[in-house]
């Protein structure tokens, strides 16, 4: 089949663009394709890994009222390869909540701790400072009690840390703080958390 020279041109120029970058773009499709299947395979690998934190989660709160000597090594296992998910958190915040029903306020504030310094979410970490305070108050130790506060981060609670608040500095004999206390918990709160401020305004 004969070409014009106008053809021939273009042949030759598609000749040399194809030397300049074809190699670029066969690189860069294998890359693409590469790309598409290592995505692929991540989002498979990190939900596998999710539903064996799940799997691993549920056992672990089945188990957890034993109080065994083998239920706190699974628990230290469970936390230990789960530490970068929220799993870990919830598991020791259940542990903390299975102590304080025994009393064992020494073991809640342990992994309560533990729960704050593993946590990356705004929301639990709230969490855990408010119900380690808790635990810290109900110990006596006013002081942490009202320093770990400063660790709630989520607006959210802010009514339950003014509540808490005013309970310790009310203990600490601070009564013109905590009616302070109060008093954001009585403007920032929930209906149930208003009612609750105004039981212990009207208390003072």
């Amino acid at each position: 089949m004969a070409y014009s020279i106008e053809e021939e041109q273009e042949i030759n120029q598609l000749k040399d663009w194809w030397k300049e970058n074809g190699k670029a773009i066969i690189v860069a499709f294998v890359l693409g394709v590469g790309g598409m299947f290592a995505w692929r395979y991540w989002q498979v690998y990190q939900t596998n890994q999710i539903i064996e934190a799940s799997a691993g989660y549920e056992a672990l709160v089945y188990g957890a009222e034993q109080n065994s000597a083998a239920q706190k090594v699974k628990l230290t296992e469970f936390v230990q390869a789960n530490s970068k998910t929220s799993y870990a958190v919830f598991a020791l915040l259940n542990e903390a909540k299975n102590a304080v029903a025994r009393q064992d306020f020494i073991a809640a504030s342990t992994a309560l701790e533990q729960a704050l310094a593993q946590s990356q979410d705004e929301i639990l970490t709230s969490l855990a400072a408010v119900r380690l305070s808790a635990v810290q108050f109900q110990s006596g130790q006013l002081d942490n009690a009202l320093s770990t506060l400063n660790q709630v981060k989520s607006a959210s609670f802010n009514a339950r840390k003014a509540l808490l608040s005013g309970d310790i500095q009310l203990a600490k004999g601070d009564q013109a703080a905590a009616k302070s206390s109060f008093e954001q918990a009585l403007q920032n709160g929930s209906p149930l958390e208003r009612q609750a401020a105004q039981m212990k305004l009207n208390n003072l």
